[in-house]
């Protein structure tokens, strides 16, 4: 059910690695600086801070273009033990005004206010606490919103970053989004922005506007979900839960039971694929693939795939989800349906070396091409060859 009070408050860290940085060293903040991992073959900046922001320099540019712009700028090793330190940080804070809070890492919470009136106020208030503490005990600067739902929060967040505070009231959601730019509605990431820009979409409202038949001709086939985000509709709830406890699952349920190992195999292509977008979508990577076998005479088995590294791209879940279905057909029974599960979430963030300076591997080229022609004209529209022997 939408929620009609503004009772969801996003904390969103600017550069969160480079506040942290500053937070460890006071000084640097009057430095331009950037955060990249030394001693790779082709190191790009993680994070920013903003004199060097203002200087032209962003997140993903190659470390040797940044020197180029800027030789005077300071490069600093990424501290991960300082990042976990601080997230633990930001959480203590929030914990001890609202009890539901969903941390997803790199100075991004959740926090679900709904009963808390209370105790401490109006959620705006709270807001306002919260970011004053965090400033005094932290040294951030930060965006903070709070709106009806996650969505609408998160946008807010974005629009005044990289500091302030901004309310959006319940029935105010589709008003506010319609004056932003489409670039900060999530889901709106490199591929279909350009699509949008080419379309001659420059706000979030002009995308609110179609209706379902131009959306789908326009998006493909996550069209409405983009639409109805426009629109400021968010079902989601805060997930208290760690990242890596969540999980994306899909399921295949065979018109008749299936024993031919080639049905199989393209039922498994073709579940992993609609799994690997939607995890894309939500800029996750995965390490485990769980596969469970529903049996024609009732019984269940279990199959586990774990990667040495995240896995992104569909060539790497297609690859562990046979692995894992592999491991769990154990029988010579027909299989009646099964579930794919990709499980221990995380935020997809490539290696740094496993760029090039003049952007992505060819590969992840590739699946962002693959991604936007599906998101185009839907996930028939192009898919691996073995997934058409599956209905």
């Amino acid at each position: 059910m939408e929620r009609e009070r503004a009772e969801i408050i996003h904390i969103n860290v600017t550069d969160f690695a480079a506040a942290v940085a500053v937070c460890t060293e006071p000084m640097l903040a009057r430095k331009a600086f950037i955060i990249a991992k030394e001693g790779s073959s082709r190191p790009v900046v993680i994070s920013v801070s903003p004199n060097a922001r203002d200087e032209g320099i962003h997140v993903g540019m190659p470390v040797a273009t940044a020197i180029r712009m800027l030789p005077s700028v300071t490069i600093i090793h990424p501290d991960s033990s300082a990042c976990a330190k601080a997230d633990a940080a930001l959480h203590e804070i929030a914990s001890h005004y609202c009890p539901t809070i969903q941390s997803d890492s790199g100075g991004h919470l959740f926090l679900d206010m709904q009963g808390t009136s209370r105790l401490f106020g109006p959620p705006v208030d709270c807001a306002v606490r919260i970011r004053n503490r965090i400033h005094e005990r932290l040294g951030m600067d930060i965006a903070v919103a709070v709106a009806s739902n996650k969505l609408v929060a998160k946008v807010g967040t974005r629009a005044i970053r990289p500091s302030g505070i901004a309310q959006v009231n319940g029935g105010e959601e589709a008003a506010f989004l319609a004056r932003q730019e489409v670039g900060l509605l999530p889901g709106v990431g490199p591929a279909i922005g350009r699509l949008l820009s080419v379309a001659g979409f420059s706000e979030i409202g002009q995308v609110a506007n179609l209706d379902d038949q131009q959306a789908l001709a326009l998006l493909g086939k996550r069209a409405i979900a983009l639409r109805n985000a426009a629109r400021g509709i968010d079902a989601s709830i805060v997930d208290p839960r760690r990242m890596d406890c969540r999980r994306i699952v899909k399921r295949v349920d065979f018109a008749e039971p299936a024993h031919d190992r080639d049905a199989i195999r393209a039922a498994v292509i073709s579940v992993a694929e609609d799994a690997g977008l939607a995890m894309r979508q939500e800029l996750m990577a995965c390490m485990v693939i769980h596969i469970v076998l529903f049996w024609a005479d009732g019984a269940t088995s279990e199959g586990l795939y774990r990667a040495r590294t995240p896995m992104v791209l569909d060539e790497e879940v297609m690859r562990g989800a046979w692995s894992a279905m592999e491991r769990a057909m154990s029988r010579r029974v027909r299989i009646r349906a099964f579930t794919i599960s990709l499980q221990e979430l995380s935020p997809a963030r490539r290696e740094p070396d496993l760029f090039t300076p003049e952007g992505p591997t060819r590969e992840e080229r590739l699946q962002q091409a693959v991604d936007a022609t599906r998101r185009r004209f839907g996930s028939v529209a192009l898919t691996h060859a073995a997934a058409v022997f599956h209905a």
